[in-house]
């Protein structure tokens, strides 16, 4: 089960869901970062509860996992207009906030262990923004870029821990076109990250609620996060 902990990012104090693995040693540290709506179940998807089925199963696996409230930190409600209006003045301090989810995370594991970062949507851009800070990442139909004046996901950070990614992208979403899963994978494969990029036929964005084809969102939810979880059991030992 979730507790609920604060840290400090840019002087503000953030909340977070921390889940900690019992019985065994912490094996890695993952944050996950949720898209717009927030962390919640609404009309355009399961996100609450797809999230924090993601941090329980990595929990059970042994990893420590943080869910910051990256959009509470800097008092931004919910909502894709909202947030995308915040995004150029907030920007910054979101990817701050994950940042020092990370870090905060680390201060509860043994020394050593290995990072990684799971993003959905904005959420998967930011952590591919501060994706030198983590080990291994999995973005999920992410932005390459979000709005005019906003920067991309940036080119190779130096330094750079990151040797591994998934791109996981539904090959029906109108909201994210599937290009931008292919510039993601092609930047990463360029900067030296082994990247596996995967399309899910019929899949909408979130493989949630919105899509045309509930089958195939269903299968994509499934198998994307068996892929998430096998690709963490091998880039955090």
């Amino acid at each position: 089960m979730p507790t609920q902990v604060t840290f400090t990012s840019g002087g503000r104090s953030v909340t977070a869901e921390l889940y900690t693995p019992s019985g065994a040693p912490i094996k890695g540290v993952v944050v996950i970062a949720y898209g717009s709506d927030g962390l919640v179940d609404n009309d355009t998807g399961p996100w609450a509860t797809m999230i924090r089925g993601y941090a329980a199963d990595l929990e059970a696996a042994g990893t420590l996992v943080l869910i910051p409230d990256y959009l509470g930190a800097t008092g931004t409600s919910p909502g894709l207009g909202t947030v995308l209006t915040a995004l150029p003045a907030h920007r910054a301090a979101w990817e701050a906030v994950l940042v020092d989810a990370l870090g905060h995370g680390l201060t509860l594991a043994p020394s050593g262990v290995k990072t990684g970062a799971i993003g959905f949507s904005l959420g998967g851009y930011l952590v591919l923004r501060v994706r030198g800070n983590v080990n291994a990442l999995s973005s999920y139909f992410a932005p390459y870029s979000v709005i005019p004046g906003v920067p991309d996901i940036g080119p190779a950070p130096t330094p750079s821990r990151l040797t591994a990614a998934e791109v996981h992208h539904g090959g029906d979403d109108h909201i994210v076109p599937a290009t931008n899963a292919t510039r993601i994978t092609t930047d990463l494969t360029a900067q030296g990250v082994s990247t596996d990029s995967y399309s899910y036929t019929g899949a909408d964005h979130g493989f949630g609620s919105i899509g045309n084809d509930p089958a195939a969102n269903a299968a994509a939810r499934s198998l994307s996060k068996s892929r998430t979880l096998a690709f963490f059991a091998r880039h955090l030992t």
